[in-house]
Formats: C-alpha cells, structure tokens, sequence
C-alpha cells in the first residue's frame, strides 16, 4: 500500500506523504543553537489525544505513510506511546526526533510502536551537555541509544554544525562507529535574532563538509546523500542549485494544530482540527503554493534539500541511495 501511495502522490495528486508533528513546546533544554526551547513556559494548549487520532486518521485518507514525532521534547509528552500506536494502526510509519533525554527511561513505552528514533547529538564529548544547557545529557542520550539498539529499534544520530562545535566532526564519526548506528550532519538554521552569532563562516564550511564527504567515501555510514553535501560544501550562503519539492513531501503541525510546510514562505494553512488533510492537498491554493515554492532554493536543512532531490528523482542522488543499501 505505501508503494501505490508514494506512486499515486508523485505522478498524480502531488501531495505530501509524511506527517511531522511538532507533539509539543515542552522542552527541558536550553539550547544555543535553537531557540524553540523559549516557547516551553508558555505552554499550554497542545492538541490533545483525541484531536491528534482525529488527525492521524485524516492522514491516512489524504494518503500519507510517515508519522515523525518531533518537539519541543516528544518524550515530555506522556501519552505519546498512546500517539505512535495509532499512527500505526492507520498504516503510518513512525519516527521520533528526541534529545535522548527520557530515551533510556521510555525506551519500552515507545518500541512496540516506533520503527525509527533520531538523536540529536553534537558533540561526543562534555561540550554537548553546554550546547544544550542540560548537565548530564550526553550519558542519558547514549544510554538510550543502547537501549533502544537492544530492543530492535532503528536509530541514528543527527548532528547540526555551528561555531560552536565546528572541530567536533571527527569525534562524532567516531560515536557513530562505536555505537554502530549511522549519522547524519547539517549546518546551522539561522533564528534572526537569535543564533546568527553562531554561523560558520563559508570557509570553513566548506573545509568541514569537505571532511564529512571524505569520511562518507572511505566508508563511514553518514546517512547524508553525496549530493547534498557537496550542495553545502559549495552553495552554503548562497542559493543551492535544487529546486524545492518539500510541500509534495511533508507538512508540519505545530502543537496546537497549526499547520504549515514552510518555515520560511507559508503562513498557516489553517488548524487540524478544524480541516480536512486531504481537501486541503487538493485544494488550488495549495498546489499554486507548491508551484510557486519551487522557485525557492535557500535551505540548508537536509530533510527539505534531500526530499527536494528525492522527488525530483536526481540519477546521481538515487545511485548514492541505492549504494547506502548494498
């Protein structure tokens, strides 16, 4: 069935596949790369349990087969287990984007209904629990890893380069390779007014994805294609030569239900508990916003750039997807 969708979507309705919901603003750290953290004392009205189902049942009649559960701090939500069961009722793949916190201590909640968990690591060492403003969060998060390795559960590490942890790229390969999971790496999303301090300057960028291209060669398991890495490694300030797909591909929901699949260009497309998925993806203001949003070319964010090149089925791309498989 998710192959006749993934069809259906691409060469006829151009609809999104892939839920992300932003589960809630709760978060228990203090990042200084990202600045969603600041949203954690006001809140107050995520969707509740029952809206969230409601909305899960939409997607699967709007054809999506991805669930990802992100935050905020998804495992701060208590009935998330009660979430991820019936995203795969409904047939939706699932995957959780954590910290890795509250990962050891929820590990089993969570496994009989998660086919994936990305861990958000940038750094192997004491540094990472000062990016994140949590003291011991490091050990909490590799603990977890293991746990959920030991319980079946697909994991990887995700890795956002600042200023901060520019000379960190080596260590982390060598976290990968030891817990034996694969890892992949992006740069800073700038928050105006927030982190721009922290930017790379595109020298070294340059220098460090160099790196990372070299490592993923010789063999490392970086989940990044080759493509988009070379895309930052040139192009990082300036625009990419891709054209954005990411609306066909994914939509976000915010806690409350606002729903948006552009941080950048979309106001919000109205609330999930008041319309239809479905009606919307085939509405005409939507499909002019995915034609229109394809002359955009700014991100960096690996998840938008690599769906874009997914979709536009790049040969170059592919054959480096096909080979991260043999």
């Amino acid at each position: 069935m998710k192959s006749l969708n993934i069809i259906k979507s691409r060469l006829f309705t151009h609809s999104p596949l892939v839920l992300t919901h932003n589960t809630t603003s709760l978060c228990n750290c203090k990042c200084k790369t990202c600045d969603l953290w600041k949203k954690s004392p006001y809140h107050k009205n995520d969707l509740t349990k029952e809206e969230v189902f409601k909305m899960l049942d939409d997607a699967k009649q709007a054809g999506m087969i991805g669930y990802v559960a992100w935050g905020g701090e998804p495992l701060m939500r208590k009935d998330l287990p009660e979430l991820l069961r019936h995203a795969k009722q409904n047939g939706l793949a699932t995957t959780i984007i954590t910290n890795g916190y509250y990962l050891e201590d929820r590990s089993e909640e969570i496994a009989p209904y998660t086919d994936c968990i990305i861990v958000s690591i940038d750094a192997a060492d004491e540094l990472h629990d000062e990016m994140r403003g949590v003291h011991g969060i490091r050990e909490k998060a590799l603990k977890g890893i293991e746990k959920c390795k030991g319980l079946k559960i697909r994991v990887m590490i995700n890795s956002v380069i600042s200023s901060l942890n520019i000379d960190k790229v080596d260590g982390l390969i060598m976290l990968s390779k030891e817990l034996d999971v694969p890892i992949a790496f992006e740069p800073l999303n700038v928050y105006p007014g927030y982190n721009e301090h922290l930017k790379p300057d595109d020298a070294t960028i340059k220098d460090v994805f160099l790196k990372i291209i070299e490592y993923k060669s010789s063999g490392h398991r970086i989940v990044n294609s080759k493509q988009y890495l070379e895309m930052i490694r040139e192009n990082y300030s300036e625009r990419k030569q891709y054209t954005c797909h990411a609306p066909k591909v994914f939509i976000e929901v915010h806690p409350e239900g606002e729903i948006a699949c552009c941080l950048n260009l979309s106001k919000p497309w109205g609330n999930s508990k008041d319309i239809s998925l479905k009606e919307l993806f085939y509405s005409s203001d939507y499909k002019e916003f995915c034609k229109d949003v394809e002359k955009c070319n700014k991100c960096v964010v690996s998840c938008v750039i690599e769906s874009s090149l997914a979709y536009s089925m790049e040969p170059v791309f592919l054959l480096d997807k096909v080979k991260n498989l043999l």
